[in-house]
């Protein structure tokens, strides 16, 4: 992972919000009162975002679309990619290897909309993902390598165990 600091303590401080027995429930819908929404126009997200921005804004996007998602689905494994998270899905229905086919082809103005609706599926699922490096994944997903949509490609295909 290659996180800064200030990225670690923004993932940080988001699980914070979560933890169990001292959960802020109204952070929480603030969170998710982004989903779907272009930063300009998450105002009670702001405050939970702004402290962790960088000086330069071309990442901001990320930040909120990773605490939208996060209030939507506020659980948390480690080492677990969202292509491992998805995995046990491939099961369950026909369509989830081609709605994530379709997600790791998304392109970055596309992509906080597949994403929604891949993270609603895991929490039906009750299926968390690794929450940092998720965060890292976002950061890098225009990569012209593409290295975050083939490890999920890996974790997808070459893991059924969950």
């Amino acid at each position: 992972m290659s996180l800064n600091e200030k990225q670690k303590n923004f993932i940080g401080y988001l699980l914070g919000l979560a933890q169990e027995g001292r959960e802020d429930r109204g952070a929480l819908a603030d969170l998710r009162s982004g989903l779907g929404k272009e930063p300009g126009e998450m105002a009670r997200v702001h405050k939970h975002v702004v402290p962790f921005l960088p000086e330069k804004n071309y990442d901001d996007r990320w930040y909120y679309l990773a605490a939208a998602l996060f209030g939507a689905y506020p659980e948390h494994r480690q080492c677990r990619s969202l292509g491992k998270a998805f995995a046990p899905l491939r099961a369950k229905s026909d369509s989830m290897e081609s709605r994530f086919v379709a997600l790791l082809n998304a392109d970055p103005e596309d992509l906080g909309d597949h994403l929604r609706h891949a993270v609603s599926l895991l929490k039906a699922n009750e299926q968390p993902l690794d929450w940092f490096r998720f965060f890292d994944d976002l950061l890098q997903w225009d990569h012209p390598d593409r290295h975050v949509q083939l490890r999920w490609a890996r974790d997808f295909y070459g893991n059924t165990a969950g």
